[in-house]
């Protein structure tokens, strides 16, 4: 009798934290991909088409003083709106640099980081050679350290998006 109270009292406090869980452990580019992106398509692309940025706050074109309420009012809960704000906030202030000098090869940064990068300590590294992105990077198609600073913020940013605690 006593086993079943402490198992029940175990699977009704594993399911009411599984969705503060799943929430907190959401991929966002899967998010926009799964939500978003029929009608609003890639998340960079529209960021950098119908959102601006003013005084560091991301503002649509119809909802320019309220935009997380709006974006929680249209289909995202509680729990995703900061978190794709600040994505699409990263875009919308960046070059589609990936996109016009990586995807020939890497397809979108969202992907390549899921199948070729890891985090460890905070830091990029290769899933296949175990070895940190920024020493491949210094020797990968002449890339000037600038470039290499700007890809691995870029590349770091997208991990903490895709692979969130």
């Amino acid at each position: 009798m006593r086993v079943n109270l402490i198992a029940s009292m175990v699977l009704v406090t594993a399911v009411l934290m599984t969705p503060t869980v799943r929430a907190a452990g959401i991929d966002l580019h899967r998010l926009w991909d799964n939500r978003c992106a029929e009608c609003h398509g890639h998340a960079g692309h529209f960021a950098r088409m119908f959102l601006s940025v003013s005084s560091g706050e991301l503002q649509g074109r119809h909802h320019v003083h309220d935009l997380r309420r709006f974006m929680h009012n249209h289909y995202l809960a509680d729990s995703e709106v900061d978190a794709v704000y600040n994505m699409l906030l990263a875009q919308a202030t960046n070059q589609p640099r990936f996109k016009d000098e990586c995807s020939s090869c890497h397809e979108n940064a969202a992907k390549f980081v899921r199948n070729s990068l890891e985090l460890r300590d905070g830091v990029l590294h290769s899933r296949e050679s175990g070895r940190p992105v920024r020493l491949f990077l210094g020797h990968h198609r002449e890339l000037d350290p600038d470039d290499v600073e700007f890809f691995i913020k870029l590349l770091t940013r997208v991990a903490h998006e895709v692979y969130r605690p």
